[in-house]
């Protein structure tokens, strides 16, 4: 039953209430519809995924909705960005593009003063490492396909929250028809019967592959939340149970990102026993860099792969 899904989903996340929606992207928009209205202003950080922005800056526009953005590494930047129109207050953490975690406590004293929304896109942690209700947040949102169904294959968004907020959102999704379909919520309710294994089981199997990656030649730099060496290791510290499945690697200039990652996916693909791996290797969003985001499996078949693709004489200016 729906209710019995959203009252779990509610319970992961310390909230009143919660909803399943049609996907991420939807739980994106339907909340922005639910709290914005033309003249209004919303205040973002400029960490977003892509498709995120692009509804910021095409869709929110054409519907009168002002939307301006903050970078979030100045702690001021959020208080020097506000217009007497602001209404809502968007940020990602952790952000899946890059890695990097966000301070919570400007914008969060800013709402709380303002009676302004702060919304979070945690899809990167999962509420099994990260419940930013619990830390202020007025609505968490999750695109469930990230870690929540279990499968990597499922369409689901996901909206928590006030039992109010939650109910103007419901009301959006099924306005703008962004209802779920009935086989995604099944499968997402059975995704949750295994969340808290599956995310421990990543967060150590990214964790080690984060180290071995520190003491390759080949690799420059790592961006792990759970290495000392991140820049944001503080608010990990502070705010994070784990740090999540998705590894950042920055190669050595005479590596192509994009190919190597290219690569690295077909030995993975063509590795015995790997044909259910829930893993993906693609280029980063900076030059240079590779995003990984870490499965179930043991990470030895991925470490392999990331040697061999290295280890290709092609991918060699020399």
């Amino acid at each position: 039953m729906p209710q019995l899904l959203h009252r779990r989903l509610a319970d992961l996340e310390g909230a009143e209430s919660a909803l399943v929606l049609a996907s991420g992207r939807a739980a994106v928009a339907c909340t922005a519809l639910a709290l914005l209205r033309p003249g209004d202003h919303l205040l973002a950080s400029q960490w977003l995924r892509p498709e995120t922005r692009q509804f910021f800056e095409q869709e929110l526009p054409a519907l009168g909705v002002e939307v301006s953005y903050v970078d979030p590494r100045e702690t001021r930047g959020w208080r020097r960005g506000l217009k007497r129109t602001t209404r809502a207050l968007f940020m990602e953490s952790p952000v899946l593009e890059s890695g990097r975690l966000i301070d919570l406590r400007p914008p969060r004293a800013l709402a709380q003063e303002l009676g302004l929304a702060l919304i979070v896109d945690a899809t990167a942690a999962s509420p099994v490492n990260f419940t930013p209700i619990a830390h202020g947040a007025d609505i968490v949102l999750h695109d469930a396909t990230v870690f929540l169904d279990g499968h990597g294959n499922g369409e689901a968004g996901v909206v928590a929250g006030t039992e109010g907020l939650v109910e103007e959102v419901r009301l959006k999704m099924a306005s703008w028809g962004a209802l779920p379909h009935p086989l995604a919520r099944v499968q997402l309710e059975n995704g949750l019967a295994t969340l808290d294994v599956r995310v421990q089981r990543q967060n150590g199997n990214a964790l080690e592959l984060a180290q071995w990656a520190e003491q390759q030649p080949a690799i420059v730099a790592v961006r792990y939340a759970g290495l000392p060496s991140h820049p944001d290791y503080a608010s990990f510290g502070e705010w994070f149970k784990g740090a999540g499945a998705t590894v950042h690697l920055q190669l050595d200039a005479q590596y192509d990102a994009a190919l190597t990652a290219s690569r690295a996916t077909a030995l993975l693909a063509e590795a015995p026993g790997a044909r259910n791996v829930i893993t993906s290797v693609t280029a980063g969003a900076e030059a240079g860099w590779l995003r990984i985001h870490v499965g179930l499996e043991q990470t030895d078949t991925m470490i392999a792969a990331l040697q061999r693709a290295l280890s290709a004489p092609s991918l060699s200016s020399s």
